[in-house]
């Protein structure tokens, strides 16, 4: 039982250092993944509809390696229920896997947003999300081993351990919602929000001595903005911040990405695409520096990125980081500096 309690520790440890509890991974390119921000997001971008996919790994030096992923569609709705209504629809795939025990958070979840323009330009706009899926939480002993399989001078899995082992799965039902605002200017967009994950509390306890334990409530505020310096430059500055609060838990990332622009689409029929690079610099507050580099060519974007730990974590892992791979793609993203693509947000495919 030591052992197992022991690994237990080690995560949790690993855990808080990385503000992860129950279905929260963190991914260093959070400004990518609009769904696990904020589930008012979706829908509401300059696309038609858009897929978003992460795989992550950090601290393999530790023990077992920490793995998660994440994939998000969303989708710009053709609702026109009222003058200026902005509908959005979406749905998430996420999976963490940490350390020896293989403690593993699998979910699904779906999103609905509406919005509305608050404005005859359509620059001001607000909007709320709401989010529900089914989550599941195991933990594996496979290779776990115990005082009692001690044999020699090694450990034999084959030996029965001796341990009265609980039950390995908890299933639950999570909610949580959000609200939104957004601004498209000329040479500057700007989004804002506030979510609430997991604002349901579900049990997620596993063992006994820990029933009717409920995760706490993720809170979000996030910020991003998109800046050309001029019209027709071919260079913006793409800043973007978030804090989230789980228990005594605090995060804050923020940041900023250098967006170079090789190819500028067409204002209108959008045959020309967009081209662009972008260099990312951001820090996690006390704990990591984050570099990035996307490609993006025509409405996909691929890049990844790498965490550098910066505080005494470093003694463990051995100075090694985390890496995280992306892929993304924006149907009918025609954005520039000269023009939006705006159908969508008439309700129109």
């Amino acid at each position: 039982m030591q052992r197992i309690l022991f690994i237990l520790a080690i995560s949790v440890i690993a855990s808080s250092a990385m503000a992860q509890s129950g279905l929260d991974p963190e991914f260093s390119t959070y400004y990518k993944h609009s769904l696990n921000v904020n589930p008012a997001l979706a829908g509401q971008a300059d696309t038609k509809w858009q897929v978003q996919t992460t795989v992550r790994e950090q601290y393999w030096v530790v023990s077992q390696p920490y793995r998660s992923g994440l994939f998000n569609f969303d989708i710009n709705l053709p609702i026109n229920a009222w003058a200026g209504n902005i509908w959005g629809a979406g749905f998430s795939v996420i999976y963490d896997d940490q350390g020896d025990t293989r403690l593993k958070n699998q979910g699904v979840t779906f999103d609905l947003a509406v919005g509305q323009y608050l404005d005859p330009r359509e620059q001001h706009s607000l909007s709320v999300g709401f989010q529900a899926g089914m989550v599941q939480r195991n933990i594996g002993y496979t290779d776990v081993y115990w005082n009692n399989q001690w044999v020699g001078d090694g450990f034999n899995l084959r030996r029965d351990n001796g341990e009265t082992l609980p039950g390995d799965v908890q299933r639950y039902f999570d909610l949580s919602t959000g609200f939104q605002y957004s601004f498209d200017g000329d040479l500057m967009d700007m989004t804002a929000g506030y979510a609430a994950f997991h604002a349901n509390r579900p049990d997620v306890s596993l063992y006994i001595d820990t029933a009717g334990y409920k995760l706490p409530v993720r809170h979000t505020i996030h910020w991003t903005m998109e800046h050309r310096l001029k019209k027709d430059n071919m260079m913006s500055l793409n800043p973007s911040f978030m804090l989230t609060r789980q228990g005594k838990t605090n995060n804050i990332i923020f940041g900023n990405d250098f967006v170079f622009y090789f190819n500028e689409p067409t204002r209108v029929t959008g045959k020309r695409k967009e081209y662009s690079m972008s260099l990312g610099v951001h820090h996690r507050l006390a704990k990591d520096m984050i570099g990035s580099i996307m490609l993006n060519l025509a409405g996909f974007t691929f890049g990844g990125s790498y965490d550098i730990s910066i505080n005494n974590l470093n003694r463990i892992n051995d100075y090694m980081g985390a890496w995280e791979v992306y892929i993304g793609y924006r149907a009918g993203y025609r954005k520039g500096s000269n023009s939006r693509y705006m159908p969508n947000r008439k309700g129109k495919l």
